[in-house]
């Protein structure tokens, strides 16, 4: 009886030891948890940056905050209650108050025009501005930097998309006023049009909706003239004017084109006003250039972009929801940030690399060659920071499912987007790469490398979660189980009866496929950055609905890191 004791005993030992080994490799000394988890230091030297963010949306929020947090920085928010919540607006006379209270104690502040305006970029795109509003939001604003000359006012307004307001009614009414306008684009352009096909759709929607259509974007190219004057007296430290969900042909883009000649004739140089395509990750591409700015200061080099693609021809793919391809989309960026395009053969600081997946093109076949091209950078040394887009926002499309096949190191990437529109892609992933290039070149001491290594890695394990695992998956699942129980429409506002059991679906999708993804050799594989070995252990992602419906989730990731001494 004691010897099948000790054998008993001995057999547990040696599969404790087996399990240690093969799913925590210890080849180099005994790990350590990393203290980062937990909130990291602020930089004792500098106040915290004010952001008035675009909406309540993580993206637009969240994302500058964790950003702040890989460069060391406080990002300082208004409160919940004074923002939007969903197609409600948010308070805009509470919000110019606390801007107004709080703007003396901030190092930088960056604000959406359209939450000060508006209350929110949903708002935003129903409302009338009045000449009045756009009089009144200029003199807040040159009383606010008369009150704090100081401070900066990093400032961004995002232009009106093609789709017709909410407010028009009908769907084929909208649907026939768009074709309308993409024609009024074109012959904007100078090209030639069906002026047959134009008379034919004039008549399947009223004249006042028309109206109501072209108006807003009249409204809106006055506004952002006003915030051009406000750049050009110095009222504005840099100007951003985004341009949302965009369209090769459209009226926004003869507006766009007015905008363009305005800042020519008033000589504006494009490092304080630029327009850009995209709207959601502006503001954390502005936090970014404050970054490279910062760095830039102190003597440093802002980032060398080395720009790769997985096959040739995805640079001149146009993507839904853009006026122009994802080349000029990325090179747009890179000016956006202040950064640079490396030169053929010369040394880069960051290495872009676009997936665009496209099933219609029969881009799958590139998936193999590519995930082995990353893996073979991430090997070299490489910063990598991969771009995954999806024509039809699905997995099949993306990369990131071939480097877990093919065991790429995923955590070793330096950044990760693959979400919603290219430039709200390539936008995350670039801003995140240079965010952490910056702060690796201010860290000093070793506390100050392993809080920068795990902010950085909290960003890109929630990038994964959600980009890929989320929206490319489990919002599927989601959406099918929903209508099976009788949900017409998930994606607006149809969560309101049980707004639990959608959580629980979400909680429960979500968490099986990050175990399945955890127990991969290409999540558990240790990591090499900054002179320091890692390795993430647990992803600890936690997610809900923030509005009724599943178009968007709230998730924070904090994974749990070792670093080997």
């Amino acid at each position: 009886m004691k010897k099948n004791f000790l054998v008993i005993v001995l057999f547990l030992a040696l599969s404790l030891l087996l399990f240690h080994f093969v799913f925590h490799p210890t080849s180099v000394g005994e790990w350590r948890t990393l203290s980062v988890a937990m909130e990291m230091e602020r930089d004792a030297g500098k106040r915290p940056i004010l952001l008035v963010p675009l909406d309540s949306r993580p993206p637009c929020r969240e994302f500058v905050i964790n950003g702040g947090k890989i460069i060391g920085r406080e990002i300082a928010t208004p409160p919940t209650e004074y923002m939007d919540y969903y197609s409600k607006a948010g308070d805009t006379a509470a919000m110019r108050r606390w801007l107004a209270e709080n703007a003396g104690s901030a190092d930088t502040v960056i604000l959406s025009v359209d939450q000060l305006l508006s209350g929110g970029l949903l708002a935003a795109r129903e409302v009338h501005i009045s000449a009045n509003d756009i009089d009144t939001l200029a003199t807040y604003l040159r009383t606010l930097h008369a009150a704090h000359p100081s401070v900066p006012l990093h400032a961004f307004y995002i232009l009106p998309r093609a789709i017709p307001q909410d407010g028009i009614e009908g769907w084929h009414e909208r649907r026939a006023l768009l074709a309308y306008a993409r024609l009024l684009g074109r012959a904007g352009e100078g090209l030639a049009v069906d002026e047959n096909e134009m008379e034919r759709l004039r008549t399947e929607f009223p004249s006042d909706d028309l109206q109501k259509y072209l108006a807003h974007f009249d409204e809106s190219t006055a506004l952002a003239s006003t915030l051009i004057d406000l750049t050009k007296e110095g009222v504005l430290t840099r100007l951003i004017l985004g341009q949302d969900d965009g369209e090769e042909y459209s009226v926004g883009n003869l507006k766009k084109k007015e905008l363009s000649n305005l800042l020519v004739q008033k000589n504006i140089a494009p490092e304080r006003a630029m327009i850009v395509h995209g709207a959601d990750e502006i503001a954390l591409s502005m936090l970014a250039r404050l970054s490279v700015d910062e760095l830039c200061t102190r003597g440093g080099s802002p980032p060398r972009i080395d720009l790769r693609y997985a096959r040739e021809d995805m640079a001149d793919m146009v993507f839904p929801f853009m006026a122009v391809s994802n080349d000029a989309t990325v090179r747009e960026k890179i000016d956006l940030l202040g950064a640079s395009l490396a030169a053929d053969d010369t040394h880069s600081d960051v290495t872009l690399f676009v997936s665009a997946g496209d099933s219609a093109t029969d881009t799958l076949g590139t998936r193999a060659s590519a995930a082995g091209a990353v893996k073979d950078m991430i090997a070299a040394g490489t910063r990598v920071a991969l771009v995954d887009l999806s024509r039809h926002f699905r997995a099949e499309e993306t990369l990131l499912p071939m480097l877990i096949e093919k065991n790429v190191p995923v955590n070793a990437l330096t950044a990760y987007a693959g979400w919603n529109t290219a430039s709200n892609a390539i936008g995350t992933a670039l801003s995140e790469a240079v965010l952490y290039y910056c702060a690796i070149q201010s860290t000093a001491s070793a506390a100050e490398q392993e809080r920068t290594a795990y902010a950085n890695l909290a960003f890109l394990t929630g990038r994964v979660a959600e980009d890929e695992f989320y929206l490319k998956e489990t919002i599927d699942r989601v959406n099918d189980t929903l209508r099976m129980a009788g949900y017409q429409n998930t994606a607006d506002l149809d969560l309101t009866r049980n707004w639990r059991w959608a959580n629980d679906l979400l909680t429960n999708d979500l968490s099986r496929r990050i175990r399945s993804y955890e127990s991969t050799a290409a999540f558990r594989a240790p990591l090499v950055q900054n002179n320091m070995r890692l390795r993430a252990v647990r992803s600890n992602i936690t997610a809900y609905y923030p509005w009724p419906r599943t178009f968007e989730i709230r998730l924070e990731a904090q994974p749990r890191v070792e670093l080997s001494p």
